[in-house]
């Protein structure tokens, strides 16, 4: 830079700093610059998650909905929510933000990884397996398989939790006794519902086999229903709602 401002007068002498100036440069930018796009290929070839396309499909559809609104002569997104409108945009948002975090834990093991650190979830090798079990204490009787599984991993799920696996997420998994066993292993015996057909025997291949290793986990990709929200009209005045009528008066009154 030195050089540069020193040779004003002399083109020579500027192209020669300009130069200079552009070889320090790229040694100190490229490497970065090249490690960035080697990494972008690497992300290229790594096979998208198992659950991307319903996410994408999803997305496309809420653009196609909107588009057609506004060739409806539908009015555009104001540019303040109201109340009403503001808390369902945050519930919306909430539960997709809480939808995509399960569903990146089930698509990357490594991701999950982070879950069974913190106890959400554990990994164990099926040992026993009772398919055909049926649950005759209610009104009708009901399928309900029973499995044991075996972990090394530390099991911090209490006894009447549910859990799912990342191989059948439509599947319940009541969790029935955990036993601490010899080395360190532990013992969890699961109850099955759902996923496996409407009869009283199981479709082959939904009750997970002796020998076969298992994801269970806490988190849940069951259906989330939308939260319940008050109309305007039954929205309070101060939050948009309509204004506050004095009775003996029939007049509306509010606070300016």
């Amino acid at each position: 830079m030195a050089a540069w401002a020193a040779a004003d007068d002399d083109p020579a002498a500027r192209d020669e700093a300009y130069t200079e100036l552009v070889g320090l440069l790229r040694g100190q930018l490229a490497p970065t610059w090249e490690l960035m796009w080697r990494g972008l290929g690497l992300l290229g070839a790594l096979p998208p998650g198992a659950r991307v396309a319903g996410r994408w499909a999803g997305d496309r559809d809420a653009f196609t909905s909107y588009a057609e609104h506004l060739d409806a002569d539908g009015g555009p997104q104001p540019r303040h929510d109201g109340a009403v409108a503001a808390a369902v945009r945050l519930h919306r948002l909430e539960r997709a933000a809480t939808s995509y975090a399960v569903q990146r834990a089930y698509d990357d093991p490594l991701v999950m990884a982070e879950h069974r650190l913190t106890g959400e979830a554990f990994v164990g090798d099926v040992t026993l397996a009772d398919p055909a079990r049926v649950d005759d204490s209610g009104k009708r009787p009901v399928l309900r398989p029973r499995i044991q599984v075996v972990t090394t991993e530390a099991v911090r799920v209490p006894v009447g939790a549910t859990l799912w696996s990342t191989a059948r997420p439509g599947q319940k998994a009541k969790v029935v006794f955990v036993t601490p066993a010899a080395d360190g292993r532990t013992e969890v015996v699961l109850e099955l519902s759902g996923g496996m057909g409407r009869g009283l025997t199981a479709l082959p291949g939904t009750v997970p086999q002796v020998g076969e290793r298992l994801c269970l986990t806490t988190l849940s990709e069951a259906f989330l229903p939308a939260g319940a929200f008050p109309t305007a009209d039954e929205t309070p005045w101060t939050h948009g709602g309509p204004p506050l009528t004095d009775p003996s008066s029939g007049l509306s009154s509010v606070v300016g």
